[in-house]
């Protein structure tokens, strides 16, 4: 089973991996995590809006990143999802 770190890590690969693009660029919120039935909870967000807090900038749509705590599979769920796990 991965640790916290572990799945954080895991987490910000995949976004750089597969999530972020050239016009926007993804990261974990810092203290946005949770865990819960074996998975690992992220909240992500857009480098942009974090440092600049404006709006324009902001990701919406996206939900959080799970990190399977087995496996160390990564997903990007959607915000309905994520809202109905009501984690933060």
């Amino acid at each position: 089973m991965l640790d916290m770190e572990q799945a954080a890590k895991l987490a910000q690969e995949f976004l750089d991996r597969e999530v972020s693009h050239e016009r926007m660029a993804f990261t974990l919120v810092e203290g946005e995590r949770a865990q819960a039935g074996g998975k690992f909870y992220f909240d992500c967000q857009s480098v942009a809006y974090l440092r600049s807090g404006d709006p324009s900038d902001m990701a919406v749509g996206t939900g959080y990143v799970c990190v399977d705590g087995e496996t160390g599979q990564c997903r990007l769920m959607g915000a309905v999802e994520s809202a109905k796990l009501n984690l933060f």
